[in-house]
């Protein structure tokens, strides 16, 4: 009696387990499913992603050719069209109409399909949800922005940078010199929309009021330009552990680009003598060999401390003291940042045309992204259906003068077509 007592007890807590980790994986996905109804209809909410499939299919050999034939938007996203299940989701509500074409060796059918759109339970918030990962690399404002104080952890520092970019309006935050980066997720698929740009990645980027250079063609001012990646959640747990793809911008095809670069940075001794270097104006270079150096291009050289700014003399990230070394790797764009003044006291960092963070101001068309620019390790053009996390990391190594090292901020991130703005893509 007792022996089965028990047996049913450990049944009733498998089966109650089991309940809870449904549950906690239906938390964790950053969308909810569609839906099919009867016949060729199903539904779902707005930028849920949903597998559609005729109900009749062809033989292994048949071949798929879907399309849309009427819609309430133009906002909508439709992926692998040549296959027996295609994926498609909408960011407006309504009913899309859609038909697919199955050609089985030689015996054509058409078959139509509708979806119908409908407004999500809890409405989604078109700015960054989570910041998941957060390591900059050693810079001016890293320990300013956001807040580092001594002693801190690496998880109070993450606890920190989501206070400052997950909300509508966010502050500043540094990735600090070339490959410092933040990782950052959304509450929902931001939609892959053809022909049309799809989130925009907010910073500090400016355009300068008065170039001393008159025959310059490019715009230029502070433009700190950041690399991006884009991750869809294929698996639908709500973690960014899918593959990621890189946003493909202007300057990835220059002829200085160094793609698979690689650089590390060494923690200075605190009892290290400075190397002053005179200055620009007020700022002075405090110490020209604060923090080195040196790259898998057999190059190296310093980081230059300088108190511009009123910014912290510390650099080094302070929740990494005991850490000797950090690492990182990306595409190195070219030096963008030219002294138009020939003195050292006016530098212009020129904007790349297209495909970057902090590269144009918040407000140029060209400070927004299409999912379309993404690009696999290989180099190769992907379409995906959308996506749900954003990496962005410095993509620029110099120095411009009293200014310091390039160092591109992040203030935020929003979803262009739930903010409602339409911006055409540029290629």
């Amino acid at each position: 009696m007792y022996d089965k007592s028990l047996k049913y007890f450990r049944s009733i807590l498998l089966l109650l387990s089991a309940l809870v980790l449904v549950q906690c994986a239906k938390k964790n996905n950053t969308e909810p499913e569609g839906e099919r109804m009867e016949n060729n209809e199903f539904k779902a909410s707005r930028s849920a992603i949903i597998a559609i499939s005729p109900g009749v299919a062809g033989s292994t050999a048949a071949t798929y050719t879907w399309s849309i034939t009427n819609a309430p938007s133009e906002n909508y996203s439709l992926t692998d069209a040549s296959a027996k299940e295609a994926l498609f989701a909408a960011t407006d509500i309504g009913t899309y109409e859609l038909e697919v074409i199955i050609n089985d060796q030689g015996k054509v059918q058409t078959q139509k399909v509708k979806v119908y759109v409908s407004k999500e339970a809890k409405e989604y918030k078109p700015f960054i949800d989570k910041v998941l990962e957060f390591k900059p690399a050693p810079g001016q404002f890293i320990n300013d922005l956001p807040v580092a104080n001594e002693g801190e952890t690496t998880d109070r520092i993450l606890s920190r940078a989501q206070t400052y970019l997950a909300k509508k309006n966010g502050d500043l935050v540094s990735l600090g010199a070339f490959g410092g980066y933040i990782v950052f997720g959304f509450d929902h698929t931001i939609l892959n929309v053809k022909g049309k740009r799809d989130f925009r990645v907010l910073g500090n980027a400016f355009w300068a009021e008065a170039n001393p250079n008159p025959n310059s063609t490019m715009r230029g001012g502070s433009s700190e330009a950041g690399v991006i990646m884009v991750s869809y959640d294929k698996n639908k747990n709500g973690l960014p552990d899918d593959e990621w793809y890189e946003i493909e911008g202007a300057g990835h095809q220059m002829e200085k680009t160094i793609h698979n670069y690689e650089i590390t940075y060494y923690r200075p001794d605190p009892n290290k003598k400075p190397v002053p270097g005179g200055g620009t104006g007020s700022v002075l270079f405090t110490d020209m060999e604060y923090i080195y150096w040196k790259d898998n291009q057999g190059k190296n050289g310093y980081l230059v401390q300088n108190n511009a700014y009123n910014h912290s003399l510390d650099y080094w990230p302070k929740w990494l003291k005991d850490q000797a070394s950090i690492t990182f790797k990306g595409t190195r764009l070219p030096d963008n940042a030219v002294d138009e003044s020939g003195t050292g006291s006016y530098f212009v960092q020129y904007a790349f045309l297209y495909g970057y963070a902090d590269n144009a101001p918040n407000n140029d068309d060209d400070s927004a992204i299409d999912i379309d620019w993404a690009i696999d390790k290989n180099g190769n053009k992907v379409k995906l259906p959308g996506i749900n996390f954003v990496k962005v990391y410095n993509g620029l190594n110099q120095q411009a003068g009293w200014l310091g090292e390039t160092s591109t901020e992040v203030m935020g991130a929003t979803d262009l077509h739930l903010s409602g703005e339409n911006i055409p893509t540029r290629k």
